[in-house]
């Protein structure tokens, strides 16, 4: 099976048990409004990544391999704030993980941090009797491969070189995310569901082209349910 279609088939799994989760919590009830102006939770789901040289042209009359982590977990923590009538807000959010790369001769683990500041903006304006919205985010990070420290390494199967420096490479962060308020409270304060698609994209990949152009930006793109507590009135 391709990485391609693995990713195919987690973001349906993911999208199936979203939606089978979110019903039993679309009816309004008492104590579920969103009014909250502050909320902080944490995320797990699956991330998929593009080719690290990606468009890589062929060399020595030979097509370039891929230079690709492997899609799997990853795990994340978030934390928001809503202003005026809750609307417009912004949101911190962190992430990691550890995927196999997949290198010419070669396999290893690579842990990979994401960061990011992201704007944000509810589909619908809260209201007591809403109980799921959706918010589409859009901002700007960094994140890390830790590849390594070191000698400079070529790949010639992939057109590709590596400058021995993992140092973290800017974002352009843009997702949507559903949110569900579950009804239960944790410590006075509402719980909620979310249901999360994000992308990551790097505008530099960390590997450069032994020929030809620079290769395209890398998606990373995250796929993820979390849970999250509310907290301070918006009004």
């Amino acid at each position: 099976m391709t990485n391609a279609m693995r990713c195919g088939a987690c973001v349906r799994r993911t999208l199936i048990l979203a939606a089978v989760a979110a019903l039993p919590f679309l009816a309004p009830r008492p104590g579920a409004a969103q009014d909250y102006r502050s909320s902080a939770g944490w995320n797990a789901g699956g991330v998929w990544f593009s080719p690290l040289n990606g468009s890589a042209g062929a060399i020595n009359g030979t097509g370039a391999r891929d230079i690709q982590l492997d899609p799997g977990w990853i795990i994340g923590l978030q934390f928001e704030q809503w202003i005026g009538g809750g609307r417009t807000g912004w949101r911190l959010n962190g992430a990691l993980t550890e995927r196999p790369l997949q290198l010419p001769g070669d396999s290893r683990d690579t842990g990979v941090w994401f960061a990011d500041f992201d704007l944000l903006l509810r589909l619908l304006a809260p209201d007591p009797q809403r109980r799921a919205n959706a918010t589409l985010s859009l901002g700007a990070g960094l994140i890390r491969y830790k590849l390594g420290d070191g000698d400079p390494r070529f790949f010639e199967s992939a057109n590709a070189t590596y400058a021995g420096n993992d140092k973290p490479r800017f974002v352009g962060v843009g997702g949507l995310n559903v949110d569900v308020l579950t009804g239960m409270r944790w410590d006075g304060e509402p719980v909620g569901l979310r249901f999360e698609v994000v992308d990551h994209v790097v505008l530099s990949s960390p590997f450069d082209p032994i020929a030809g152009d620079d290769f395209a930006p890398v998606h990373n793109v995250r796929f993820v349910i979390g849970a999250f507590a509310g907290w301070g009135l918006l009004r």
